[in-house]
Order: C-alpha cells, then sequence, then structure tokens
C-alpha cells in the first residue's frame, strides 16, 4: 500500500479549520484536537475570514498554548468553500481532515482510527456520525434522525459532513475541491462525487450544540434537508443562499 511507509499522524494529516466569529467554539475543537492519541506535531491550518469578535486573538492563545502538541497556523480565508479549499492547497500531506470551527472529537482515537480505516480499506473518503453536546432533547433527536438518514442515503449517495470529511488528497484534488460558487452543502456536492465503495462512516461521533437548529428552526433545518436531497443533482439550488452561514 503507498501509504505505509508513514508512521506518524503527522506525517500523514493536514487539518483545515474554516472560521468565522467563533470564539466562543475554536478553544473546544483545537482542545479536542490536541487529546488525540499520537496527534504530536500535526499541522492545523485555520482559515479565517476576518472574524471581528476576538476569533484571531483566541487563535493566537491556542498557538502558544498547544505549541509543543500542534503546529497551528492561522491564514486570511474567505467563505467555507474557499477557506477549505485555500487550507488543502496550504497543505503537503497525502491525507486532509477538514474539519468545522466548532466540532468536538468525543474520543482520543478518533482521528487515529479514521486514519487506519481509510488506509486498511483503500477508500478516498471517511466521515462521522454527529451527536448533540446541548441538553436540547430536541437538537439530540434531530441529529439522531440525521444519522439515521445519512447512512441509508449513503449507500447510493455519499455524504460526508464538513463537521468530519477525511479524504486523500488526490481525490479531493481529483474531484476539484469544494465548489466556491456554493451559498451552502458544499461539502454533499463534494462527496456525493465519490464513489459509494470508496466512502464509509465510522462509528465515532463529533459533538456539536444546537445553534444552527436555534437559528434556522427544526423546521427549517428538516426542510432544507429534504430540498437538498431532492434537489442533489441540481447545483444551481445549491448556488441559493439560505442563511445558513451568515
Amino acid at each position: 500500500m503507498e501509504y505505509t511507509k508513514y508512521t506518524n499522524i503527522k506525517d500523514e494529516l493536514t487539518i483545515v479549520i474554516p472560521c468565522y466569529n467563533e470564539v466562543n467554539y475554536i478553544g473546544k475543537t483545537l482542545t479536542s484536537i490536541k487529546k488525540q492519541i499520537g496527534i504530536g506535531g500535526t499541522r492545523v491550518i485555520i482559515c479565517d475570514n476576518e472574524s471581528t469578535d476576538g476569533t484571531v486573538g483566541e487563535i493566537s492563545f491556542y498557538i502558544d498554548k498547544f505549541r509543543k502538541d500542534l503546529n497551528i497556523e492561522i491564514h486570511k480565508g474567505g467563505r467555507v468553500a474557499r477557506a477549505r479549499n485555500i487550507g488543502a492547497n496550504l497543505s503537503t500531506t497525502p491525507f486532509i481532515l477538514f474539519l468545522d470551527a466548532d466540532s468536538i472529537l468525543t474520543n482520543k482515537n478518533q482521528i487515529k482510527d479514521a486514519l487506519t480505516e481509510i488506509k486498511t480499506n483503500n477508500l478516498n473518503l471517511v466521515t462521522c456520525k454527529v451527536k448533540s453536546i446541548s441538553p436540547s432533547i430536541r437538537s439530540r433527536i434531530a441529529f439522531k434522525l440525521f444519522n439515521l438518514v445519512n447512512n441509508i442515503i449513503s449507500k447510493k449517495t455519499p455524504f460526508a459532513v464538513g463537521t468530519f470529511f477525511l479524504t486523500t488528497k488526490s481525490s479531493f484534488f481529483y474531484h476539484g475541491q469544494f465548489d466556491e460558487t456554493l451559498q451552502h452543502s458544499e461539502d454533499y456536492c463534494l462527496s456525493k462525487k465519490y464513489k459509494p465503495s470508496e466512502f464509509r462512516i465510522i462509528n465515532h461521533y463529533i459533538g456539536q450544540d444546537d445553534r444552527r437548529f436555534k437559528k434556522m428552526g427544526y423546521t427549517g433545518m428538516i426542510k432544507l434537508l429534504m430540498k437538498s436531497f431532492k434537489n442533489r443533482n441540481n447545483i444551481n439550488f445549491f448556488r441559493n443562499d439560505v442563511g445558513y452561514w451568515d
């Protein structure tokens, strides 16, 4: 296998995080990365879209705090798809892990297990399940339903959520990177280009709170997911700004 020469996560993987006004979340995300087994020295590229809430200062704090454990960098980004692509183009490793700025890794072996899965099974794309870290019962139920639906549709149409999107760098560029003309669902639109046989949802969870449900409403989020699947072959649908990232 072409990846067997790599023995350390830092030699195999670059982590890319798009960021905009995430002062209340980015520290928790970086802390959960730092706790990962075998993560020492791994490069973490944060692409910030001119945050105005103190996010850059928060990142600088963790750059210094975790200096012995992580190689954290901050770069000028853009909207989500653009920021992710900037980070990917800066990477030099055979694998790229895209995380959101509010993605909380819930298991210390999560990254190591994902890398093992993608390498040993000759995959090109791996994602995780999502669970709520909010006390809201509705959000917990909503994430469980999402995991169930995603497991079903991914057998024919892979969907790797941007909260945890682990890909081989070669496949990422082969499929054209994230489409920067899209206003939402850029993760879905890219992941569905991968073959189901080269995709896997591993049995680990990314923790997220319910802020997007609060913003768009539970009904609004469900409608958006349904419309996205219905229009999966209509790229213009995803170019409409639905206010998801604002």
